[in-house]
């Protein structure tokens, strides 16, 4: 038996074990290759169907996309289709694919930031339901565009939300606990002895009829109903800075005042528990010169109002005279 080593076959046997290692590689890279390359060429057909074909047929090959696996640039992929929406709207004023809109928003990838133009576009088209999803999903959105919104909720009417599809999951307790009340309210009624074919009094049955929607009335603490809270519940849930919302808060209307009813309401279910917080004295301290120099003007302007009415009665009488007067009003 020989004891000598032929090292020429051992380094070829070393190398082929070398060698084996990048082949794995490179079979690794083509298996990724080839699973990204699908949805690549799936998002560039997308994309030219978006440029031309209908919103129909637009939604059905969106659908069928998104059934594709996901990858790791899935969210750039997603962006660029919905830019690719946004340009054609911007082009072609009657196209607006909602459902496919929505469908993407609902991936849970996007941003303000990777399609600015979407939450533009929804405000053009007070697409209420759509800028409450946005304001859900979207955490780097602008306060002006914030405050859009807002402006938006606040001026909609309540008749126009009814067929509208609004999340409602912020307001649900308060919805089920007002239907509570109003049960119970109906059942102590009923339990009261009250009896409809009591001849005794003859407008039982009016004060009965009446009696539930009055109840109802007081026990309805929020000043706007259930589908407007909760639009305006995404907007207060949403991220701000104070120093960028300020400015444009001031914007607000003044027949939008709804949304300091409903701040005071906040105080005012929470008031013995903001008292004793610590961190809410500065806060409470804040509001109470608020509101004092609020009533200061507002007392000021009724003193104004009675001085203008008294100059309206001197002009009135005024007109009545022939002869030359000179009159002063000494307003304070």
């Amino acid at each position: 038996m020989s004891h000598f080593v032929n090292w020429e076959i051992s380094q070829e046997c070393g190398l082929g074990s070398q060698n084996s290692e990048p082949s794995k590689r490179t079979l690794r890279r083509r298996k990724i290759e080839a699973s990204v390359q699908p949805e690549v060429e799936a998002s560039k057909q997308l994309l030219s169907t978006i440029k031309k074909d209908s919103e129909k047929h637009i939604e059905v090959e969106l659908r069928k996309f998104l059934a594709i696996k996901r990858t790791p640039d899935f969210h750039t992929v997603i962006g660029d289709i919905v830019i690719g929406i946004l340009g054609r709207c911007k082009t072609e004023p009657s196209f607006y694919p909602r459902n496919s809109l929505m469908q993407l928003i609902q991936t849970h990838v996007l941003s303000y930031s990777l399609c600015p133009g979407l939450m533009e576009v929804a405000l053009e088209k007070m697409d209420v339901q759509m800028l409450q999803l946005c304001l859900q999903q979207f955490p780097d959105i602008p306060e002006a565009v914030t405050c859009a919104c807002l402006k938006i909720f606040l001026c909609i009417g309540d008749d126009s939300l009814q067929e509208i599809d609004v999340n409602m999951e912020s307001v649900s307790d308060y919805s089920d606990a007002v239907q509570d009340e109003q049960m119970e309210e109906q059942t102590e009624l009923l339990q009261n002895g009250f009896n409809p074919e009591d001849d005794n009094c003859n407008n039982c049955d009016k004060e009965f009829n009446e009696k539930p929607q009055d109840t109802g009335e007081e026990t309805t603490s929020c000043p706007v109903k259930p589908k407007k809270a909760a639009l305006l519940n995404a907007v207060l849930r949403s991220a701000y800075s104070e120093a960028f919302l300020l400015p444009h808060l001031k914007d607000i209307p003044a027949q939008h005042i709804t949304i300091m009813d409903w701040i005071c309401l906040l105080l005012d279910a929470n008031f013995t528990v903001v008292v004793m917080i610590p961190e809410a004295k500065r806060l409470l301290l804040s509001l109470y010169k608020f509101v004092k120099s609020q009533i200061c003007i507002c007392s000021e302007l009724n003193k104004i109002e009675v001085s203008f009415r008294e100059l309206q009665k001197l002009n009135q009488e005024k007109n009545n005279r022939d002869l030359y007067s000179i009159e002063v009003l000494e307003l304070f």
